[in-house]
């Protein structure tokens, strides 16, 4: 029979000839497996005695004798419970299914004698498979019987399965009714397989799947000219829509990169399309026939089987996805709360008893990143990371090397909090800190940078700025009278101090950028050997201008100082004397003869140059 129906398919329809063959071959292959061990299952029913007991698949199977079966009234359903001596009350959390030819049926849950629930539904699954392919066995003759402690479903003289109270305990239902859905289950899917094992039902699945195959080379076909279209309409638009990715100035990707990539993306996007399409036609086709449903089975579970995944994780998740949108609400609403506090002090709209404003946007930003530490602190226990050994691992080693590779940038950031808090400085101020004098143009919580008055920038550690002296110029400009420029000149005694004062103060009076209130003053600072040191002391608030403001006050003095006829003795006098020089001639020198070997007295033999210099004073 299965040679014939393929040689008549194959006539009318040349490309499926050949599967259809092969599947048919099969399909008579598992015939004789299915006819062997229906009838081993005959020989078995046929061979055991009248009210015998025997363990077949996952229950206690019964084969009742003529006067037995005639007798089995509501009494003898009740002697039921008293024949079936090997049972477990042992319940599992877990339900394990039931297939027929691959196709889940429904779902078992407790255990039967010595057998687990994965054993009795492994064996249960086969019997049903064996019983599909006996058409001796009607399945509409199916009924359920109850008894004390089971509930079996018989047909004929075989009682087919039994149901556990575990099994009504899953289901949530009475034994009964849970017998009933299994009876139903069952008797649905033996006449469906029957149906399609017939001539009639395999050209019907097979009509299916060529119509099936027709769609999908339609969708396919479809899907081409979608994409095309749309490749179409946005090549216009790539030209404006697309922009290059530039991380500030630098641009990374260009224009045509990221227009290629979108490209690639629409075509794995159709691919992928494809590929579900190509996937569920299997999935459908395979399911059609009985000798393939359990590749179809199998097919929807690796579909099904992460999505199932997901979904328990989603549901096993909710409430710790719930707590931590609660966290993150909450916490989000405080960090808001804080921002608008610290800007309010910042503006002035808010006042703190000894807070100063400029505190405010540094203990804003300190605030800020505790509260988001705290978040994460409150949210890690509700991510599934937290119990990971892993992680845990993982989380350990880098705090090790944390606390070891980083004592001195926790002592950086220490003294960065401390310098923001002492307000030593702000961007902008004209500062000293050890060697380094410039403008500080960038105050971090590791570094701060000085731009001095060469344009160079320096990093100086917070660690050495908190560790040295500090002069801020910008401070006093800032809130006092403002910064006393200084400097000093040495003057001979025989010019009188009161025209020395006057020369000096005129011209710091003349120095643009100085002020003149509070006025400029003159301080004797020295009366020396030779000379009388003045120093010069001038306010100003133009600390930035600091080099030019010295060097504009000591053009004006020495102007000053030139037109009135007097001379600056700085540093100290420069000695003259007319004896001669004691430098060696460059002849002797090369003749291997000192000063001394020439004249004998130590002179040289050329005299000095008049007025060369004995002495020079620093």
């Amino acid at each position: 029979m299965p040679l014939c129906l393929s040689s008549v398919l194959a006539r009318g329809f040349p490309r499926f000839g050949l599967l259809l063959a092969l599947l048919l071959a099969a399909s008579g292959a598992r015939g004789q497996a299915a006819d062997s061990l229906a009838s081993a299952d005959s020989t078995v029913i046929a061979d055991t005695l009248a009210g015998a007991r025997f363990v077949q698949g996952d229950t206690l199977v019964l084969v009742l004798s003529d006067s037995a079966r005639t007798d089995l009234d509501s009494a003898a359903v009740a002697s039921l419970g008293d024949t079936t001596t090997v049972l477990s009350s042992s319940i599992v959390a877990e339900s394990v299914p039931v297939t027929l030819f691959g196709s889940e049926l429904f779902r078992i849950w407790g255990s039967l004698g010595d057998f687990t629930p994965e054993a009795r539904a492994e064996r249960l699954s086969l019997r049903l498979e064996s019983f599909a392919r006996n058409r001796d066995l009607d399945p509409t003759t199916m009924r359920v019987v109850d008894g004390n402690e089971l509930t079996v479903i018989e047909i004929g003289e075989l009682i087919l399965m039994s149901v556990t109270d575990e099994d009504a305990a899953g289901r949530g239902m009475t034994r009964q009714e849970v017998a009933a859905a299994y009876a139903e289950e069952i008797e649905r899917a033996v006449v469906q397989y029957r149906e399609q094992a017939t001539v009639r039902g395999f050209v019907r699945s097979a009509l299916i799947s060529l119509g099936l195959l027709a769609v999908f080379l339609l969708l396919l076909r479809g899907l081409g000219y979608v994409y095309a279209w749309l490749d179409r309409r946005t090549a216009v638009a790539r030209g404006y829509l697309v922009r290059p990715i530039r991380i500030g100035s630098v641009e990374v990707i260009g224009r045509n990169q990221v227009s290629q990539f979108g490209r690639s993306v629409a075509k794995v996007a159709r691919l992928s399309v494809l590929l579900v399409l190509l996937y569920f036609l299997l999935t459908t086709v395979f399911g059609l026939f009985p000798w393939t449903q359990e590749w179809s089975e199998q097919l929807l579970q690796y579909a099904l089987s992460p999505l199932r995944q997901l979904g328990a994780l989603i549901i096993e998740g909710a409430p710790n996805v719930l707590a931590i949108a609660v966290i993150v609400v909450v916490m989000r609403w405080v960090i808001g709360v804080s921002d608008y506090l610290f800007r309010q002090v910042e503006s002035g709209e808010a006042h703190v008893t000894g807070f100063h404003d400029e505190l405010a946007e540094p203990t804003r930003k300190i605030a800020k990143f505790l509260l988001v530490i705290l978040s994460i602190m409150l949210i890690y226990p509700y991510t599934p990371i937290a119990e990971s050994k892993v992680f845990q691992g993982l989380t350990v080693f880098l705090g090790i090397l944390f606390s070891l590779g980083s004592s001195t940038a926790i002592a950086n950031v220490v003294a960065g909090v401390v310098l923001t808090y002492t307000r030593a400085f702000r961007i902008g101020d004209r500062v000293k800190v050890g060697d380094t004098f410039g403008d500080v143009v960038e105050k971090t919580f590791l570094v701060t940078r000085i731009r001095t008055p060469k344009n160079e920038d320096v990093a100086v550690p917070n660690a050495s700025v908190l560790g040295n002296h500090i002069v801020n110029y910008s401070r006093m400009s800032r809130e006092g009278e403002g910064v006393i420029l200084h400097t000093s000149i040495t003057i001979g005694y025989d010019v009188p101090w009161p025209q020395v004062h006057d020369l000096l103060l005129g011209a710091a009076r003349g120095t643009d950028g100085l002020l003149s209130d509070p006025a400029p003053f003159v301080l004797q600072t020295s009366l020396g050997d030779f000379s009388v040191a003045y120093e010069l002391n001038a306010y100003t608030h133009e600390v930035t201008r600091m080099a030019r403001l010295y060097s504009e006050m000591h053009r004006r003095i020495q102007d000053a100082f030139a037109e009135a006829g007097v001379e600056i003795l700085s540093p100290t006098y420069h000695a003259r004397r007319d004896a001669p020089s004691t430098v060696p001639d460059a002849a002797l020198l090369r003749a291997g003869m000192g000063p001394t070997e020439a004249s004998g007295d130590g002179a040289p033999t050329r005299p000095a140059a008049p007025g060369s210099p004995s002495e020079t004073g620093l």
